[in-house]
């Protein structure tokens, strides 16, 4: 098993280094895991182990946060999908638990870094192969169920499958063809990135805010509370 990084063994393998200067992205991550109660493994594209000072669930909501995928966008395209362990997904990109949440063995990994998985014959658990930087393939072994690995990582396929079509619907909608589409750049500057999500997160909300005002305008002859919207507000964007 030279070469391949066991993540029920993380204790033993060496020291690692703690950080809390390390920013988790789409391009930097391959899998991250609880290292204990309150630290976080960090397996980067690198092939470098680190630890973050943060429990798992903070690192995730954190990372949520950074990659703008609020809870309740994936609670609600989980639901399409027949899901109930939501993974982190935008578009092409995916941060996949193995498992439950609930487990303490779960890790999330980076599903479009992978090059390959298959069962480990020896202990049932499961390879996951990785692309990591400069063409290097890191080999993972994790411990977690072949049949539940599939399913979990086919239906984060199947979220980032509608939030794609929901970005081909949107291009219909504004008349912008393949010509068109080509020529438009993604590239921004953080500040930029900034600005665009911030003028989407308005549109959003105040698509939805209103909406509520009308219905309750409507079906009680009244407004609702200011601590009601204040609320709605607050679920809408929570990660």
């Amino acid at each position: 098993m030279n070469g391949i990084v066991d993540i029920s063994r993380l204790g033993e393998l060496e020291d690692y280094l703690v950080t809390s200067g390390f920013q988790p992205r789409w391009d930097n991550v391959l899998l991250m895991t609880g290292y204990d109660r309150e630290r976080t493994y960090v397996l980067t594209r690198d092939g470098e182990g680190i630890i973050l000072p943060k429990r798992l669930k903070e690192v995730l909501h954190d990372f949520s946060e950074w990659a703008d995928v609020p809870r309740i966008e994936m609670q609600i395209l989980y639901r399409m999908v027949g899901g109930h362990t939501p993974g982190i997904i935008a578009g092409h990109y995916e941060l996949v638990p193995t498992c439950g949440q609930g487990n303490c063995r779960v890790a999330y990994y980076m599903a479009h870094h992978m090059d390959n998985y298959q069962l480990n014959q020896e202990n049932k658990n499961i390879l996951i192969t990785f692309k990591g930087a400069n063409q290097r393939l890191i080999t993972v072994m994790v411990d977690a169920c072949m049949a539940t690995f599939n399913r979990l990582l086919q239906q984060a396929h199947a979220v980032g499958k509608i939030q794609l079509e929901s970005v081909k619907n949107l291009c219909n909608k504004f008349g912008i063809g393949d010509q068109e589409l080509n020529h438009l750049s993604c590239t921004t500057t953080y500040h930029e990135r900034y600005l665009h999500r911030k003028q989407y997160e308005k549109v959003f909300l105040d698509q939805i805010l209103d909406g509520v005002k009308q219905t309750a305008d409507k079906c009680y002859g009244d407004d609702l509370s200011t601590d009601f919207y204040a609320q709605l507000r607050r679920t809408l964007t929570l990660y």
